[in-house]
């Protein structure tokens, strides 16, 4: 694994040192990364480069790759550390771009400063429920056998069951670039304490959020769950293969990277965009929308929906979550009870 660059470094409020590296110039972003992604591994600089022209600066987590291992982990020891990043950055007004766990971060520290200015929000929730991600629960009690073993089910994972792919060389990195304390400590801070519900609706950044409803590890509720609570906001359900991006999503992301819109802004989102809305009405549905919801309260299956409208299960999943982002509800369970407490006359 190589890197472009130097690495610096930058020191947290509790003196933990934090690897950081800018790469290219003029407007800044930082790239908030998932728990796995560090600066050498780079798949997601690429990404990232993509869609953003400017300075992108990222940073190995602490615990991670050149950053300072065997250390305290919590939600606001991980803020803490992009603020840090931020200030060695010389950033006064920051635009984060966060990816899964990088979510986390990045709202904790947009509840505490309005120096944050906007955020994009790639698969975004709320907290992680005690059913979701099963699957990858179970690749992490690979963690008691070595991390050998837990690395090459893990990365086989994330590209997909059955797919060829020439993944010994990364195993060989993230053995070396990792350790077992700090994945186990990251690890239960995601998954058993991580709650944004106080930190949300303290944000006064702009936000977008993206959620891909074909292949995403989180239902799409998790993403209407923190868009409700997020005071400047736009949701777009997306769907696709794994972190794809259609050219509508594609463009969306880069308009708002370079801020050209915004909640507060004069530009009306694009068709597809969808924002929480409150309590909401049957007017803010769509005709879509509202043909779903009725088969909801109905109760109907999204399998039953989509052979009943001749949909495919993403779209009805994207429609549904549109839903529960409009209507204010968390679940199918209390739509179906607003769209019978709502019955039209």
């Amino acid at each position: 694994m190589t890197t472009r660059g130097s690495i610096s470094y930058a020191v947290s409020r509790d003196g933990t040192r934090i690897a950081w590296m800018a790469r290219g110039s003029g407007p800044s972003i930082i790239f908030v990364p998932p728990w796995t992604e560090t600066i050498e591994s780079g798949y997601w600089y690429r990404v990232v480069r993509r869609e953003f022209k400017g300075r992108i600066v990222t940073f190995d987590r602490r615990g991670f790759g050149r950053s300072d291992w065997g250390v305290e982990h919590g939600l606001e020891q991980y803020a803490d550390d992009l603020e840090a990043v931020a200030d060695a950055a010389g950033l006064d007004q920051v635009t984060l771009y966060g990816a899964a766990a990088g979510v986390f971060d990045s709202v904790v520290l947009a509840a505490r400063t309005p120096r944050v200015a906007r955020m994009l929000l790639l698969e975004p929730v709320l907290r992680v429920e005690r059913d979701d991600l099963q699957a990858q629960k179970s690749l992490y009690a690979l963690l008691d056998h070595d991390l050998e073993t837990f690395w090459r089910a893990f990365l086989q994972f994330a590209i997909g069951w059955g797919k060829p792919a020439d993944i010994e060389r990364w195993v060989s990195y993230y053995v070396s670039a990792t350790n077992l304390q700090d994945i186990r400590a990251t690890l239960d801070v995601l998954l058993n304490k991580a709650d944004l519900s106080p930190f949300a609706p303290l944000v006064q950044a702009d936000c977008l959020l993206i959620h891909n409803a074909d292949d995403s590890l989180m239902p799409p509720a998790s993403a209407a769950a923190l868009a409700r609570l997020l005071p400047r906001q736009r949701l777009l359900i997306t769907s696709g293969e794994r972190w794809s991006r259609d050219e509508a999503t594609q463009r969306e992301i880069e308009s708002f990277l370079a801020g050209e819109w915004g909640a507060t802004g004069s530009a009306a989102p694009r068709e597809g965009v969808e924002r929480a809305t409150g309590a909401g009405s049957w007017d803010t549905l769509t005709p879509r929308e509202a043909e779903i919801l009725a088969h909801v309260a109905a109760g109907a299956t999204n399998d039953e929906i989509a052979t009943a409208l001749w949909l495919s299960r993403a779209t009805v999943a994207r429609h549904l979550a549109n839903v529960f982002a409009k209507l204010n509800v968390r679940n199918r369970v209390e739509a179906a009870n607003w769209a019978r407490d709502h019955e039209e006359s």
